[in-house]
């Protein structure tokens, strides 16, 4: 569960400050202590008169020890700057919401303590009132206008959401064990992980980048793979290995709600972003998120997540297309994951919403980078340009492509929306 309004607003961000200084100190530290140790320990016996097994065992050791603690003040640096970063971000998150909620108690609006937005009757003149209570034109407005404010309010909040799952992300890679090191899994990690707010050029271009998984080691296989299956569908597609092995745990009985799932994503996005051909724009933006959200709700965000990522393991999907569905895919698990007690049309009115207010990314004319939803609209998105890492995918005879990530087409059992 995220912050609430109220978490945020309560919030004493100066401790993130103080734990950057912490971090910073202990970083002076560990240098000094290396410095000590080298002149110390490894100084002294370094000129001594030992030698044999024992000796070179020791200095073996010794050498690990001395990087173990330049790598422990690197990875206290790290650490430092990320918090430092953290906290300027979060305190320009939190004082935006600031802003919104003194925009809107100035657009006559009472917000509180828990974001909840209400039209505060108090400021408005006599006329108004009285406008307000005979005519549903101006009170219709007066909703609307309150709507508007819940809006710009929750969207806040989210950011500072956003911005909290971003620093949490990066501090767990920062103190990942290196794993590879002499140290082994004990060690520390030198490796300076950057913060990357949430929603700027700079997050698109690390979305590009991460998001991004490699091609199933058992390639392209047809599906249904047993001939009892095969027939009793009406028509067979090609998936990744990975797809059929968790199609397979299905079994016959699920698989029509499986593919229910996919036709109502489909026409779902059809009825709520027109799209020529349903490829890297809204309508594709939408219609991942919404399969992704429809199989949270009765699949899990586990199964689903592993699914989706095995779906777009396609040898030849372009990068663009790969990093936007697989971002577009975490952003609908994670709204029917914060929305569990939500139907499906209020799913799909979040999902709409998000798409709109810019939460997913799509792929603009030009190609070769991404954008969020709201930059560009559906008739400035374009088809990706750069080229796959690996080859193009295989071909299975006698089957139908399911399409992987970006065919925007319409296939049989199994196939992926």
């Amino acid at each position: 569960m995220g912050l609430s309004f109220r978490d945020i607003m309560s919030a004493d961000m100066t401790e993130l400050d103080d734990a950057a200084a912490a971090w910073k100190r202990m970083s002076k530290r560990f240098g000094e202590l290396r410095r000590d140790y080298n002149a110390q320990v490894r100084g002294h016996l370094a000129h001594s008169q030992w030698s044999g097994v024992a000796k070179v065992t020791f200095d073996e050791v010794a050498t690990v020890s001395s990087g173990e603690f330049g790598n422990a003040k690197s990875q206290a640096e790290g650490i430092a700057t990320l918090l430092t970063e953290a906290y300027e971000d979060l305190v320009a998150r939190k004082k935006d919401l600031g802003k919104r909620v003194a925009e809107a108690e100035d657009d006559k609006m009472s917000v509180d303590g828990s974001g909840r937005v209400t039209l505060d009757t108090t400021k408005l003149n006599e006329g108004e009132r009285l406008a307000r209570g005979h005519d549903p034109t101006f009170a219709s407005a007066l909703d609307d206008k309150v709507a508007d404010w819940q809006t710009a309010v929750d969207k806040a909040v989210e950011a500072v959401n956003e911005a909290d799952a971003a620093i949490k992300k990066a501090l767990l890679a920062s103190v990942a064990p290196p794993g590879n090191r002499a140290a082994g899994m004990n060690g520390f990690n030198p490796r300076k992980v950057d913060y990357t707010p949430p929603g700027t050029r700079k997050d698109l271009d690390r979305i590009l980048k991460d998001y991004q998984v490699g091609p199933d080691p058992g390639g392209i296989v047809g599906y249904p793979r047993n001939w009892i299956l095969r027939a009793a569908v009406f028509s067979t597609v090609t998936v990744t290995e990975k797809e059929a092995d968790m199609l397979d745990e299905l079994g016959l009985a699920g698989l029509p709600a499986f593919n229910g799932i996919k036709e109502d994503a489909f026409d779902t996005a059809d009825a709520r972003f027109s799209s020529d051909d349903r490829n890297d724009d809204h309508n594709d933006a939408f219609r991942h998120s919404y399969w992704n959200a429809l199989m949270t709700k009765k699949y899990g965000a586990e199964w689903t997540e592993k699914y989706t990522v095995a779906h777009e393991a396609r040898p030849g999907n372009p990068p663009e297309r790969e990093a936007m569905d697989l971002y577009n895919n975490e952003v609908g698990r994670r709204i029917a994951s914060s929305h569990p007690d939500a139907s499906e049309e209020e799913l799909a009115d979040l999902v709409e919403k998000a798409v709109r207010d810019g939460d997913m990314v799509v792929i603009p004319k030009g190609g070769g980078r991404l954008a969020f939803s709201d930059q560009v609209g559906p008739d400035a998105t374009g088809d990706p340009t750069l080229s796959a890492p690996e080859g193009e995918k295989d071909e299975v005879s006698g089957y139908t492509d399911s399409g992987g990530s970006g065919s925007g087409k319409r296939s049989g059992a199994g196939s992926g929306s």
